[in-house]
């Protein structure tokens, strides 16, 4: 009955996709788009069938399930209790604690935002995971729709390289696609930047887009509120040279001095303000973990600009390098050590094949991609200490730096010299 319920489900998505105006505007075919799709469905049913037989049960995915299925049936049995919960807080600081890590009700709501969504799938799937999946990836697929007509905008004429970097990245695709709150991450980034480069292209911000920009930010703040506070000074200075028609580089350069020294000197003007506080706390709770089978070893941070300086550059390291090619604590690891080596490759092969017809390399958006990926990573590389987590949440912004590096590369001469005519 689940296997007719799912093929039945994946008929009527398939069709709604084709029938919405949004998706008909990205000017790829049908029959692409409802490839990549499938596919992604593919992968979020091959992620699910993973965790559960080869990792056991326990893991994080199927610890969703579990709990919508328990607020599924509290839907049905006390809707009351079902709605009200999301809003109660059982812990002693009640809604204290915004930035903790543990015993708070902020910390909470991350999963709770998820499982109540999942719990409201169940009322169609009745408890399946892999027709919760279907819905799931069909909302999420809508990410990688808006990154390609954003990307698409940017680079005109590079179709190909857009799809691949937008839909085809072998990690983004398999954890972006697992039910987890990574996927929501993905899709609401993609949302708020879109309706930024919306309203800057059009010279308008419009009271959708200005909802849509708030209610991203409020989704990113409440699922992972470090997303958030790296993207605000990516997007004040996106915005800022645009309107001030400076030049991008250097506004960027100006607004990330300012908001380090900002970020290093705020607690010695308001002493309850102190952001240096959060990532250690961050660290600190990543720290407490059992400890994985891909553990790596993290350097201990201090409230001081020395030790955040002093340690970057194994942040750095960690979260660009790692996993080395050769490094494979367990087997698993194999097909993330090829895909980083691969994109290592590409960014290598960039300063030799770079494209001289390409759009201006100063452009607002590309400086926001480039500075806020940066910062992204450098701070999952100072609180992450094991690979598999690492790889899991790097994936989701690897379309803000892949994709630019597909389409700045020139293949026509790279191509030539890989296959001389004779």
């Amino acid at each position: 009955m689940n296997y007719l319920l799912f093929a039945v489900y994946l008929v009527i998505l398939c069709w709604l996709l084709l029938r919405m105006h949004f998706t008909k505007g990205t000017g790829i075919g049908s029959k692409l788009l409802l490839g990549l799709f499938l596919l992604k469905i593919v992968a979020g049913v091959a992620i699910g069938w993973i965790s559960l037989h080869i990792y056991g049960p326990g893991n994080d995915y199927w610890d969703v399930h579990d709990f919508a299925w328990k607020e599924y049936q509290l839907l049905l049995t006390k809707p009351g209790a079902y709605f009200s919960n999301f809003f109660t807080s059982d812990y002693q600081a009640g809604y204290a604690g915004i930035f903790s890590s543990t015993n708070s009700y902020w910390n909470d709501l991350k999963g709770n935002i998820l499982i109540k969504m999942v719990s409201v799938f169940n009322i169609f799937s009745h408890g399946n995971y892999y027709i919760n999946s279907l819905f799931f990836n069909f909302t999420i697929f809508f990410g990688h729709i808006i990154l390609y007509r954003l990307f698409s905008k940017n680079y005109p004429g590079k179709k190909p390289a857009v799809i691949i970097g937008c839909f085809l990245l072998p990690s983004t695709l398999y954890f972006s696609s697992g039910i987890h709150k990574d996927g929501l991450v993905f899709l609401m980034l993609a949302v708020l930047v879109y309706s930024v480069y919306q309203s800057i292209w059009k010279n308008r911000f419009t009271a959708k887009r200005v909802l849509l920009i708030c209610f991203s930010l409020a989704c990113l703040f409440l699922i992972r509120n470090f997303v958030f506070l790296a993207l605000l000074p990516a997007l004040f200075a996106w915005i800022l040279s645009v309107k001030a028609k400076w030049s991008s580089r250097w506004t960027f350069a100006a607004v990330y001095l300012f908001s380090g020294l900002l970020v290093f000197n705020i607690s010695s003007v308001f002493s309850k303000i102190k952001p240096l506080d959060i990532i250690m706390a961050k660290q600190a709770a990543y720290m407490k973990l059992p400890q994985a089978a891909t553990q790596i070893k993290l350097s201990p941070l201090h409230p001081d600009f020395g030790s955040f300086v002093g340690n970057a550059p194994e942040a750095l390291n960690h979260s660009l390098m790692r996993p080395y090619l050769w490094e494979l604590p367990v087997r698993s690891l194999l097909p993330v050590n090829l895909e980083l080596f691969f994109y290592q490759l590409l960014v290598l092969l960039l300063l030799i094949f770079r494209r001289k017809d390409q759009i201006r390399p100063d452009q607002p958006f590309f400086y926001f991609s480039l500075f806020f990926t940066f910062t992204i990573l450098l701070i999952l590389g100072y609180i992450v200490p094991n690979l598999g987590s690492l790889v899991r949440y790097r994936s989701l912004y690897l379309p803000f730096i892949i994709t630019p590096v597909l389409c700045y590369l020139d293949w026509k001469k790279l191509s030539s010299l890989l296959f001389i005519k004779k």
